[in-house]
């Protein structure tokens, strides 16, 4: 049984389990924890490369970690383990949620499987994923014990949760750069449009010809448009903060010919005019003493924000004050995923927030 603490910090290292260890997610994550006092990483299980070291799988890890990758039945999962992290497909945490839930062992999962409050969403959800097909969960009596991993909107709640749903790489950037407008009421509709542009890292690491170099490379690819399965999260989510009712957005995501950072643009009509300054003294207010939420007075780009866990926020308004641009910019393999999980992992387990989440942006 794992060690469910909470502030408790005094009892060395949690161990810490990856299953999915050999995908991009797995690999960001572990990354991350081989330089984290807080955790030690006791094992890596995949279905990939099992039975190999990590690091001849990944060769940059030489000399930093030397793990064999094992299966993931279910004996293996959990085992040895005071958390698990989840950077598996959908469908797999919640087929291994309930034996963790019976041995007290928290987890993290970067799927959709608990993201959702209650059933009815999560099937509205795998209805929108072409990957879902079966929109029945496996665990849907775990669903509210779940909490939706945004630190920045439920920091409180991520100290006590036995389970943590790691947003999509797309909504948490929609979710942060909206969130002031939503819980402010400043919006005419409360309805959004939105242009992502995303590296092709956000796939994974299997190959398709849709990622295929020669297709990607000096190409935009607008993909899923108005049917993108994050837009649900995004949607419910927005949909709670301030007094009014419901969400839209209208979202169209795009691929881009470079490997990780996603840039979304969100036009929307504001209650009344409003001035560029007044938005953002609101955004600064809201974001203060959030470590890794940086409001600019330029323009977000997705450099600025590449191999790092901040998520950067601008705004334009119109000249007539009535309509706002905003743009947000993450990396979607750090705060878009790994770096966004470490830091609920943090709350979770009462460390610092910030913790072994250090890294600048790389420039150039």
């Amino acid at each position: 049984m794992g060690r469910n603490r909470g502030t408790d910090v005094t009892d060395g290292p949690l161990r810490v389990q990856i299953v999915g260890a050999t995908g991009y997610g797995g690999l960001g994550i572990l990354e991350l924890f081989l330089g984290h006092p807080g955790f030690e990483v006791s094992s890596l299980l995949a279905r990939d490369d099992a039975g190999r070291r990590i690091d001849a799988v990944y060769p940059h890890l030489a000399g930093r970690c030397e793990l064999v990758v094992e299966r993931p039945g279910p004996e293996a999962v959990g085992s040895g383990a005071d958390v698990v992290v989840f950077a598996t497909p959908d469908g797999v945490a919640q087929g291994h949620a309930a034996a963790l839930a019976r041995s007290g062992i928290r987890f993290l999962d970067y799927s959709g499987d608990f993201r959702f409050r209650s059933s009815g969403d999560y099937a509205f959800y795998a209805r929108a994923h072409p990957a879902v097909l079966d929109e029945r969960h496996q665990a849907e009596e775990l669903l509210e014990r779940a909490v939706y991993g945004v630190p920045e909107l439920s920091a409180g709640s991520l100290r006590e949760a036995p389970i943590v749903g790691n947003p999509g790489c797309f909504a948490i950037g929609i979710i942060l750069g909206l969130a002031p407008l939503f819980e402010g009421d400043l919006l005419a509709d409360r309805e959004v449009s939105v242009d992502g542009l995303t590296g092709s890292s956000g796939a994974g690491k299997k190959p398709s010809a849709a990622h295929h170099f020669s297709h990607l490379s000096d190409n935009v690819v607008p993909y899923r448009v108005f049917a993108h399965q994050h837009v649900v999260e995004a949607e419910l989510t927005l949909a709670r903060l301030g007094a009014g009712d419901g969400a839209t957005l209208h979202f169209v995501p795009h691929l881009l010919g470079t490997t990780r950072g996603i840039l979304s643009t969100m036009h929307a009509r504001l209650k009344r005019p409003t001035s560029r300054d007044d938005l953002l003294a609101l955004y600064r207010e809201r974001y203060d003493g959030e470590p890794f939420v940086r409001v600019l007075d330029g323009l977000s780009t997705l450099k600025g924000t590449a191999g790092s866990n901040y998520c950067d926020i601008s705004l334009a308004t119109s000249a007539d004050g009535r309509h706002v641009v905003v743009i947000a910019s993450l990396d979607n393999l750090m705060k878009g995923q790994s770096g966004n999980a470490l830091q609920n992992l943090n709350l979770m387990f009462g460390l610092d927030p910030a913790a072994g989440l250090g890294r600048l942006p790389l420039y150039p």
